[in-house]
């Protein structure tokens, strides 16, 4: 057990890595069938336009855009981490903190940051939004496909507390590809959680003890109102969107 937890934040990096590659083969075998079975519109000379959120070249994200959903998942996770320090009085976690703690000890930050904030969330995004997401969104309405994608995005976390936490993001990363109609946006969303988290957990103290509590509270109002903002821009977007359709 001790050789895994030394090298468990490799071993998640080269899983996510060999993952990638089934993922987007699965991915593109559903886009062709979205084609043949007609759920993919195309164009009057027979080009396919977009996949089943209309993922074209109109809604390719902008740099500005890109930088929002970044700050939009470093939201959705602090105020979700605020919502675990809660449940932590009604469950005992301490068995998933004991394990994170082991994992990551002695690991440095920019190792941490490359497989569990970059690599990872990539790899995730593709199997529980590309994929099942997806799939669910070819047969039913959002608001279904958005909650069962999500809850199983949290049960893959393993324990009860990781499970509520992912479950909402999962949720609010699917919400925000259909709005978006661009797969990167749940990859950037994932990135801007899990480096934001990396980044509270290495530097929260220092930050505290060296600027005070008023520096942390102005970085929380920061991202609540980019949070807010991100979901109203992105919601627009989607009313837009959906409008050029019809």
């Amino acid at each position: 057990m001790d050789v895994y937890y030394q090298n468990a934040i490799l071993l998640t990096g080269i899983t996510g890595l060999v993952t990638m590659l089934p993922a987007w083969y699965f991915y593109r075998r559903d886009r062709v069938r979205r084609v043949a079975g007609g759920l993919v519109p195309q164009d009057s000379g027979g080009r396919v336009e977009g996949d089943s959120v209309l993922q074209d070249s109109r809604n390719r994200l902008s740099l500005k855009e890109g930088v929002l959903l970044l700050g939009m998942g470093a939201g959705f996770a602090l105020y979700a981490n605020f919502l675990m320090g809660i449940l932590q009085i009604f469950f005992n976690s301490t068995v998933y903190q004991e394990s994170m703690e082991r994992i990551t000890q002695g690991q440095s930050f920019e190792w941490m940051v490359l497989w569990m904030g970059i690599v990872a969330p990539i790899a995730e995004e593709m199997i529980f939004r590309w994929l099942i997401f997806l799939r669910l969104r070819d047969y039913m309405r959002l608001a279904g496909a958005a909650v069962i994608s999500g809850v199983t995005f949290g049960i893959y976390h393993g324990n009860l507390l990781q499970a509520v936490y992912a479950g909402i993001l999962g949720i609010l990363f699917a919400y925000i590809l259909e709005m978006s109609g661009s797969l990167l946006s749940s990859v950037l969303l994932h990135i801007g959680a899990n480096v934001w988290s990396l980044v509270l957990s290495e530097y929260g103290v220092f930050i505290l003890v060296s600027s005070g509590t008023v520096t942390l509270l102005v970085i929380y109002v920061v991202l609540l109102v980019v949070m807010i903002a991100g979901l109203c821009y992105f919601a627009a977007k989607g009313r837009r969107r959906n409008t050029r359709l019809v």
